[in-house]
């Protein structure tokens, strides 16, 4: 009963006191490796892959959000015997189920203002004011340069709008980019 209950942390292969962080980094680490995408191989194999798939997306349901997590860990701890949290399972024991996804529908409990960030990395703040503060003075150098004739002003503004249009166009990238550190980091 007590693996039972331990049974998500197992699946994840953490500690119960990991950090959210360590949680993700693991679950995004074994949903590479056990995704049945990547085993072509025979359909016992793919079987055995999805199955593995199952328990860690049902692992990573509970672990991943903070408020199921902490209910988890109540009933956990308090040492009540609940069912595992996993898709149910029909037909015999031996004979795995065909692959179906995890997310059946909508989920009544989600809340779309919930605009907590997934991860802890965070674009320089630089990064976050440039682009609007260069198309402003791009846009300000243009309209003043062309008011007086002065044409060197006007292609500074535009060449300035352009970089703030890349620079903004790069944020995502650079987000992408710290987001792989982080979870390369052990």
């Amino acid at each position: 009963m007590a693996k039972e209950r331990a049974a998500h942390y197992e699946v994840l292969g953490v500690d119960p006191s990991a950090s959210m962080t360590e949680i993700r980094r693991s679950y995004l680490r074994l949903a590479r490796d056990a995704h049945p995408d990547f085993h072509n191989g025979s359909d016992r194999d793919r079987q055995v892959a999805e199955e593995r798939m199952r328990r860690i997306n049902a692992a990573w349901a509970v672990l991943g959000d903070v408020d199921a997590r902490s209910a988890y860990d109540r009933d956990r701890l308090s040492g009540q015997a609940r069912p595992p949290f996993h898709a149910h399972r029909h037909g015999a024991v031996d004979e795995p189920d065909p692959w179906r996804p995890f997310d059946t529908g909508p989920d009544a409990g989600f809340d779309d203002r919930d605009d907590r960030p997934i991860t802890n990395s965070q674009l320089p703040s630089w990064m976050k004011t440039a682009p609007a503060l260069g198309v402003l003075f791009g846009l300000a150098a243009l309209i003043l340069g062309s008011l007086i004739g002065v044409a060197g002003m006007a292609r500074i503004g535009m060449l300035v709008m352009l970089l703030s249009v890349m620079l903004f166009l790069a944020a995502p990238l650079v987000a992408l980019s710290i987001s792989s550190r982080e979870d390369d980091r052990p």
